[in-house]
């Protein structure tokens, strides 16, 4: 956040909060201004505008940790609300793979849409003919999964997330491995 902003920001609490009583310096409000901003330089500005704002709807008084509180209230619900996709980095490379998957966290906190899809084995083959999906899942789970490496007798599940599959029986793979052509 620039100092310009941290101006707004602070011109945006006394209008909404006057009994913060940021504005009754004789040097107001520019003076405040550069007072908050080494609080709040390390924020994205939107961020603590919406933070402001709620803050505002609840409060009578707005501190500085109050909004670093909100902010990172914000980005924590943005984290929640969105799935983590997997980073494209092998996981052989864990310093590759923790810096992209932290790219990743950022970028989702921060309100950026992240467009990935993880890599996922190729879809299970169509039950045969008199064979249910149920008939399938049951003899796949004899076996243990070669992809994700599920025991047997424990559903299959997406590699890393341990997510079971709903939209298949087991992965492919374990569906070959348990009825073999």
């Amino acid at each position: 956040m620039t100092t310009a902003e941290t101006a707004q920001l602070v011109a945006l609490i006394a209008s909404i909060c006057p009994s913060t009583h940021l504005e009754e310096t004789p040097e107001a409000p520019e003076t405040t201004a550069k007072n908050w901003h080494p609080l709040l330089a390390d924020l994205d500005a939107a961020d603590a505008h919406e933070a402001v704002i709620r803050l505002g709807r609840r409060r009578h008084h707005i501190a500085a940790v109050d909004i670093r509180d909100e902010v990172r209230a914000i980005r924590e619900e943005r984290l929640a609300r969105d799935p983590l996709p997997l980073p494209d980095a092998d996981p052989d490379d864990p310093r590759r793979y923790r810096a992209e998957l932290l790219a990743i966290v950022t970028a989702i906190a921060s309100g950026q849409r992240v467009e990935r899809t993880p890599t996922s084995p190729a879809p299970p083959p169509h039950a045969p003919a008199g064979r249910s999906r149920n008939d399938l899942r049951v003899r796949a789970l004899r076996v243990p999964c070669p992809w994700c490496k599920a025991a047997p007798g424990h559903p299959c599940t997406v590699p890393r997330l341990g997510i079971p599959l709903k939209n298949a029986p087991a992965h492919a793979s374990r569906l070959t491995a348990a009825d073999p052509p």
